[in-house]
């Protein structure tokens, strides 16, 4: 499987917005996932999902305590504003 940066960057997103103090658990967060697309034409699958998990958890984006429970770590914040459009001043 490929990874799409444009998901990578959309899935960070909604953990962001959707996480509490502890995270946010991946059975919570794939319903999230799959309707979410913004684009009603592409369907957002729950495998990818999962490759996604565990590659922004090899990079050092997410924690993922007991293979369910995931948060961003201060790298994930950090990726997230590097990739994220600023309003010119």
């Amino acid at each position: 499987m490929r990874r799409n940066l444009e998901h990578v960057k959309h899935l960070l997103d909604i953990i962001q917005a959707h996480a509490d103090q502890s995270g946010i658990y991946l059975i919570d967060l794939l319903p999230i996932w799959e309707a979410t697309s913004g684009k009603q034409d592409i369907l957002l699958r729950e495998d990818e999902c999962i490759y996604l998990l565990d590659r922004c958890g090899d990079a050092g984006f997410l924690t993922i305590t007991g293979g369910n429970l995931i948060q961003l770590t201060w790298s994930g914040h950090d990726y997230l504003d590097s990739v994220t459009a600023k309003p010119a001043i």
